[in-house]
């Protein structure tokens, strides 16, 4: 699990395959992007406009965010037959 959280606070965390989008409030919902496209365009941004996130410090979030990217991405994968 890895993860972008851009200066506004929507975090893109890339989990089993699946781009999840988590927005500031702790919505999280499949991304309308893949992460590794979102990487790419953003190594033309100024560097304070965003920052990698670690699993460490989305495990450590309130509100079981690990659990409600979890859920996205596992969700996801099934309605695909991937899981």
């Amino acid at each position: 699990m890895k993860a972008i959280r851009l200066s506004h606070g929507v975090m893109f965390v890339k989990c089993n395959g699946v781009t999840v989008r988590v927005l500031a409030d702790g919505e999280c919902s499949l991304a309308p992007m893949d992460y590794d496209v979102l990487e790419w365009d953003l190594r033309t941004e100024s560097p304070d406009s965003w920052e990698y996130v670690s699993e460490g410090e989305i495990r450590a979030m309130d509100g079981d965010i690990y659990k409600k990217i979890l859920g996205v991405a596992d969700d996801f994968n099934a309605l695909l037959g991937l899981k």
